[in-house]
């Protein structure tokens, strides 16, 4: 209400059509049918829905689930088409979409990913930073979708010769300050995208430690995609972050064996074992299996679809075998803690029982 009273507004407000006890009561539901059936499920922590999108692959993603054990999915949204509206639109696509199948889809807020964010813009309630604060502070968000701080080009952008998506906001900028304050603030988590470069990784745990009460999920567990620049990122270094932060969880929503970055031509994810030809075979190499074991609360899976992906029920099918090929030869009770377990304390603040 606030927001609608101080902000134009390119699409009307869509709220939850069901409290918070509701809906918990439908995602235990949706989880508890396919642990009935003998099947791990999986909650998908890191994905993102354009309109577009909902509106042409919804019934096949919705099949796709049921086949590949995926209960739940966390969705944030994309702004809304421009109309002439100044500053940040909220977009509430993802509203709708969690209103129209409340058992599947976990409703994130807007994501990180447009120019008002990447440009630091705040200050106002036309900034997306305010907005998030105002939307979050509602209650109606279990999670706040992925923001970037630091991304290189993706594989398709990459293949089709753009360089406008390396992009950098600071860690410890006013906008990251606000976000991990906000986090603090209402015990909301929140996804990150930041390459693990050697700054990078330093900045974060400044952020960790300043604001111990924010809960931070950094995607794309061990995607190395320019080593040079990445050297701190080693099994010793998350060992110890891990450690230090409570605070801090990772997704595991990397590559399959064998899976090449077009921008620098490397294997883009160290988890997995070599092969004497120079690839990858289908096995986590031993210091990071261990601390998938060790650290068996602190990981949740993630799926990172979105816009320029494959269509929707083909990606879920492809990325829900990929995470039970991550987590395959680990502990019984650590394929479900990363699977689903975690993210539900995550979501509601309990843990499953």
């Amino acid at each position: 209400m606030l927001l609608a009273a101080t902000a134009a507004l390119a699409e009307p407000p869509v709220a939850p059509a069901h409290s918070r006890a509701e809906l918990e009561a439908l995602w235990r539901g949706r989880v508890q049918s396919f642990l009935d059936r003998g099947v791990t499920p999986i909650i998908d922590m890191e994905s993102s829905l354009r309109r577009e999108d909902a509106e042409r692959h919804t019934a096949s993603a919705l099949k796709a689930m049921d086949k590949s054990g995926v209960a739940l999915m966390a969705l944030d949204g994309y702004q809304a088409k421009k109309d002439g509206t100044k500053g940040y639109r909220w977009g509430y696509g993802v509203h709708e979409a969690a209103n129209a199948h409340p058992d599947r889809f976990v409703l994130a807020t807007n994501g990180g990913t447009n120019d008002n964010w990447l440009n630091q813009k705040g200050g106002s309630d036309r900034g997306f930073i305010d907005q998030t604060e105002v939307q979050v502070r509602s209650g109606d968000y279990p999670i706040m979708g992925e923001f970037e701080f630091r991304h290189y080009m993706s594989s398709s952008q990459c293949q089709e010769g753009r360089t406008d998506r390396d992009e950098t906001v600071p860690l410890t900028s006013a906008s990251g300050h606000r976000l991990f304050a906000l986090s603090q603030e209402t015990g909301v988590a929140f996804l990150i995208h930041l390459e693990p470069e050697d700054a990078q990784l330093d900045d974060l745990e400044t952020m960790l430690a300043a604001y111990p009460g924010a809960r931070v999920i950094a995607c794309h567990f061990g995607q190395v995609r320019h080593p040079e620049r990445q050297r701190a990122f080693t099994p010793e270094r998350v060992r110890a972050m891990l450690t230090r932060h409570p605070n801090l969880y990772y997704d595991i929503s990397v590559g399959h064996p064998g899976r090449r970055y077009p921008c620098s031509g490397v294997l883009d994810t160290v988890l997995w074992q070599g092969k004497g030809d120079g690839g990858q075979c289908d096995r986590l190499k031993p210091e990071y299996r261990a601390i998938l074991t060790d650290f068996h609360d602190r990981f949740v899976a993630g799926f990172d679809y979105g816009g320029g992906r494959p269509p929707w029920g083909e990606f879920i099918k492809a990325r829900a075998a990929n995470v039970r090929l991550i987590v395959r030869d680990l502990p019984k009770d650590v394929q479900r803690d990363i699977c689903y377990r975690n993210a539900w304390k995550l979501l509601t603040g309990k843990a499953w029982e």
